[in-house]
């Protein structure tokens, strides 16, 4: 009986036993080989994000480069409050440099004007130099009779106040104060308008040219005054009248002194009654606010006055260019409408004398010596339009 063999082959165990223990002796570590994980940012996005930020980098700083080349605009910040001024400055990237106060109409502390003005470029961090008002002040007129006009001029300019020169023939030094207005002594205010007058060599004589005006016939029309203690328009009228009759015209003023309020109905119905044979009519107004000034209102095309009315541009050219040799400002303007001019239907202008909201036309009211200089503009362009030669 053949007995069979019940304990297992040793090389078959062996050959089913791993190669290695599963578990190592304690205390070693074992080297095992793990799978590799897979970037959370890939590196070509990466790469992309740092191209990108260096392009960026790049762009900034050719801007910057460009934008500090080209400069910063400066505001404009005329007429505000300092304050105001100094943070729009800021907001632009500009500084203030330096502040001059100046008195001036303009309330205390508004900007009077600016330099670089509006529109120029400054560098970021560049600035800009205001001046101020430092409000306005009362003072006593100083004396400056006597004195040279330049010497007096710098004294009187340096307190605010604005000087305007009038040549005056006289056997005194040329260019020596002979008169101020205001006289010295009386309260003034900074930018209150001097009139001074000085000594002439006469070589510029102010004396008029005889004019042939017989046969000739004016309306004169000063509009009656405005809330106002003084009559400038019939000042200047009774001078122009004298003027003009001197050299031999007729004159026909349509309201008298003593008639403060007459109407424009009866000026124009004594403008009519006058004669069919009218030369010309003079108008003179005062305005109670802007535009200040002298003007002078002719009638053009788009008006509603007749043919022979506006018959007056040449007339309006001589006399703006008469003024403009007396007074600094002078504009022009369209007439479109004149009862008084109509009723005269005859070539007319109009003459407006300043506004009663300007202290420097006020002041030149109250001045016969410049209702005089206006009376003697008009007569003057008036003899070389229409006198006989």
């Amino acid at each position: 009986m053949i007995m069979e063999k019940t304990e297992q082959e040793p090389s078959k165990i062996e050959n089913d036993a791993p190669a290695e223990s599963a578990e190592a002796p304690s205390g070693l570590l074992v080297d095992r080989e793990r799978p590799r994980r897979r970037p959370l940012v890939p590196r070509s996005l990466l790469a992309g994000i740092l191209g990108l930020t260096a392009v960026l980098a790049l762009a900034l700083a050719v801007g910057t480069w460009y934008v500090s080349g080209i400069g910063i605009l400066v505001p404009d910040i005329t007429g505000l409050p300092e304050g105001v001024a100094r943070a729009r400055l800021a907001q632009a990237g500009l500084g203030v440099s330096t502040v001059e106060r100046r008195f001036d109409v303009q309330p205390e502390g508004t900007v009077l004007a600016q330099n670089p003005s509006e529109g120029a470029r400054l560098s970021r961090g560049g600035t800009v130099a205001l001046v101020v008002s430092a409000g306005t002040e009362e003072f006593v007129m100083p004396d400056v009779v006597g004195q040279g006009i330049k010497v007096a001029r710098a004294q009187l300019e340096q307190r605010g106040l604005v000087v305007k020169i009038e040549a005056v023939d006289s056997d005194q030094p040329s260019d020596t104060v002979l008169e101020t207005i205001p006289a010295a002594g009386a309260i003034v205010r900074t930018s209150d308008v001097v009139r001074v007058r000085i000594a002439s060599d006469g070589s510029a004589s102010t004396a008029l040219l005889p004019f042939a005006l017989q046969g000739t016939v004016f309306v004169i029309d000063p509009e009656p005054p405005q809330a106002s203690d003084v009559d400038p328009a019939m000042e200047v009228a009774r001078r122009l009248r004298s003027l003009l009759e001197a050299s031999g015209a007729r004159v026909v003023i349509t309201r008298s002194v003593t008639e403060a309020d007459v109407s424009l109905a009866t000026r124009a119905q004594r403008a009519a009654e006058t004669t069919p044979l009218v030369t010309a009519a003079i108008g003179l107004d005062v305005v109670l606010e802007s535009p200040v000034g002298l003007g002078v209102l002719v009638p053009g095309e788009g008006t509603l006055l007749p043919p022979q009315v506006q018959a007056s541009d040449e007339l309006a050219v001589v006399l703006v260019g008469i003024l403009a040799e007396q007074e600094r400002r002078v504009s022009r303007a369209l007439l479109v409408s004149d009862p008084v001019a109509a009723a005269a239907s005859a070539p007319t202008l109009r003459v407006r004398l300043g506004a009663l909201d300007s202290r420097e036309d006020v002041a030149a009211f109250r001045d016969p010596t410049w209702s005089d200089t206006i009376a003697r503009a008009v007569y003057r362009a008036l003899g070389e339009q229409f006198a006989r030669p």
